[in-house]
């Protein structure tokens, strides 16, 4: 053993030198593991050679410290017949993906907020390697940031720069307006939007992570397994986010940059139209006032009018002018100064657990509203007697991908409104999903005398299932499904299904609705439509379901058919939820049809051309005549059918009772915008 003087070379921030005995014969893959244990050297050091001809150290390669020995870069000196040993370090010019991680957290959970990516409070993961790809020249970039939108400001301003699939990172930009409210209420946004962001950008590595890199830590786990066994499992998840961020990066750039402020903003038609904004939070909509008059005064972002850097070194007293431009990129020349400058494809955190944990999070928390869509126009040729519509839900990627997810579990619900509001017709929908397509909607049109037309008609859908993609932080809505199948083995005309439930709907104001679903469509079945109406017997809910056939204008026997109920158990809004008794034209001498007014209700938040979810509530049971629910764009109306069966069929025979307003039936009405 022999007594080695360790000094550091160049520009470093670690201890002063030190004195430690060291054997001169050992690999230096050796005596790393040696220094490491008392903090001596760390990743970011590297072995170097004094080269005595030039006074040049020069850097021991890492991968090859296996293939020498200390006494081979040792510096020797002789000094008054007695021998001197130094070993010099220095920092590491290629730095590992470990060190990187270290510097600049890259294993912690993330959260997007009004000001910047907010890094975790605990770690979420250990990371076990990574893709490395170091940049070229390509790396240097001047360019701009303009805005289109909020979502598009936070988006950017969060390091999502050149992310061009929205769907991808709508939901965290969501939740960062969320857990950032305070600062919208006191910030001004909106001038924000109207501004443009000058930048230079030098990127320096890419770092690409996968689920075999990030290994989630023991507390991460634990955290998980209690929230699962907790009483109300969303809520603890949220609370594990609050801790443990709600996303991470699988693609990081780091380098640096440098953003200017351009005080010329955009036209105010832009973004100005009224004196409040409205944002959507979750499952609610909150007005914030706009007071751009004096936001230069308000707005953080003003305080950096002139600059703000991300990674590099710039003395905070000197314009950045050329000559601190080149200084800068100097500084980037040392990994020490990277900084994340841009991040792509996040994903929740959740997503990283093993499979089976992953799986059991999802069930605890059980099926959410994962897309709710009002907005999709179909056109509707009724060219035959019995012709039906088939709409397919070929919407949004996005949506498509978890539909086809098996663990996802989806089920769809789905309304039409007709938007021309055509006479002596109505439309009634019905789901076909089978094992190996998406779902789609089935639409009817039954008139009382067949005539060949095209109608356009407007299409509401709903998506319930499990969120494998851990976006039900954004919701405060949950969802119970009722499954009930019927056979055809049963040979009824009208049959009624009794709801095993542990909500009293109509008490507690819980709004419910129902949809056939077929896993089979052929010529036996491809022209009946599946009808339905709730009621309640002996403080028991029941289905009333029955079939019409749109080709014979008759009823028929029910076909194979499995009847969804959707439960929403909480938070309905008088914005997105009412319940209506029918209206009864008593001035009518031919016919008396129940009907609800529309005109009045959900103008502020919906078009009158929206279609909404709605449902027949009956008080008690009767022998009532079927009824068909018709929306347009201004009533809901019930519609009796005619049956050419000559009063044959047991629907004729016995159901004979038309409901009248002493009979309490409600209309149970969900608006999906």
């Amino acid at each position: 053993m022999s007594i080695v003087y360790i000094k550091t070379i160049g520009d470093f921030p670690l201890q002063s030198s030190k004195v430690y005995f060291l054997n001169l014969k050992n690999k230096l893959s050796d005596i790393r593991k040696e220094l490491r244990k008392y903090k001596i050297i760390n990743d970011t050091l590297s072995f170097s050679k004094k080269n005595n001809n030039d006074a040049e150290f020069y850097e021991i390669v890492r991968e090859s410290e296996e293939n020498f020995l200390l006494e081979q870069i040792i510096d020797e000196v002789n000094d008054d017949n007695s021998k001197s040993f130094f070993l010099y370090l220095k920092s590491y010019s290629n730095p590992t993906w470990d060190v990187l991680n270290d510097n600049c957290k890259l294993d912690y959970g993330c959260t997007m907020s009004f000001d910047g990516i907010k890094k975790a409070n605990k770690r979420a993961f250990i990371m076990k390697g990574c893709g490395l790809t170091y940049i070229d020249s390509k790396g240097y970039k001047k360019d701009q940031l303009e805005f289109e939108s909020k979502e598009d400001w936070i988006k950017k301003t969060n390091l999502f720069v050149n992310v061009d699939d929205y769907d991808d990172i709508k939901n965290f930009i969501k939740f960062g307006f969320s857990v950032s409210f305070n600062d919208l209420q006191k910030e001004n946004l909106f001038e924000e939007i109207k501004s443009t962001y000058q930048y230079i950008e030098i990127g320096k590595v890419i770092l690409k992570l996968s689920k075999g890199n990030l290994e989630p830590t023991p507390e991460f786990i634990n955290a998980v397994k209690d929230a699962i066994k907790s009483k109300n499992p969303k809520e603890v998840f949220k609370e594990i986010t609050e801790e443990y961020g709600q996303f991470i990066p699988t693609e990081v750039i780091l380098g640096g940059r440098v953003y200017f402020k351009d005080v010329e903003m955009k036209s105010d038609n832009f973004i100005k139209k009224s004196e409040k904004e409205c944002f959507n939070i979750g499952s609610s909509t909150i007005e914030i006032e706009n007071k751009s008059r004096d936001s230069k005064k308000k707005s953080k972002f003003y305080s950096f009018n002139y600059m703000k850097l991300l990674g590099g070194k710039h003395p905070s007293d000197k314009d950045f002018d050329e000559d601190a431009e080149k200084n800068w990129i100097e500084s980037l020349k040392d990994y020490q100064n990277w900084d994340c400058i841009e991040f792509k494809d996040p994903i929740s955190i959740f997503q990283l657990l093993p499979d089976d944990l992953r799986k059991e999070s999802i069930k605890s928390i059980g099926k959410r509203i994962l897309h709710a869509s009002a907005d999709e126009y179909c056109d509707y040729y009724l060219y035959e007697p019995g012709a039906y519509r088939n709409f397919v839900l070929n919407n949004m990627p996005y949506i498509s991908r978890i539909i086809q997810n098996k663990d996802a579990e989806c089920d769809v619900f789905a309304t039409v409104v007709d938007t021309e509001d055509s006479k002596n017709i109505f439309f009634n929908c019905q789901v076909f999903s089978d094992s190996e397509s998406k779902p789609s909607i089935i639409i009817h049109g039954i008139q009382k005398e067949f005539r060949p037309r095209k109608y356009k008609l407007k299409v509401g859908w709903m998506v319930i299932g499990y969120d494998i993609d851990f976006d039900f932080i954004l919701s405060d809505i949950s969802v119970e499904l009722i499954k009930k199948k019927y056979n055809l083995q049963d040979q009824q005309f009208f049959n009624g299904i009794e709801l095993q439930l542990e909500h009293d709907l109509m008490t507690k104001n819980i709004p419910f609705f129902g949809i056939p679903i077929l896993s089979n469509l052929n010529s036996s079945n491809n022209s009946i439509t599946i009808g339905h109406n709730f009621y309640n017997k002996e403080s028991k809910y029941k289905i009333d379901a029955f079939s019409y056939c749109s080709k014979e204008n008759r009823y028929v026997e029910l076909p194979n058919f499995t009847f969804c109920t959707l439960i929403i158990l909480n938070n309905p809004t008088s914005s997105t939820y009412k319940l209506f008794p029918f209206e009864f034209n008593k001035f009518s001498i031919f016919e008396n049809k129940p009907f609800i007014d529309l005109k009045e209700s959900f103008t502020s938040q919906s078009n009158s051309l929206n279609p909404k979810c709605i449902s027949l509530y009956l008080s008690k049971e009767n022998n009532y005549n079927p009824i068909f629910l018709n929306q347009n764009s201004k009533q809901i109306n019930a519609e009796y059918v005619d049956c050419k069966c000559n009063k044959t069929c047991p629907i004729c025979k016995d159901k004979t009772l038309r409901i009248s307003d002493e009979d309490n039936a409600l209309c149970i009405v969900y608006s999906l915008r």
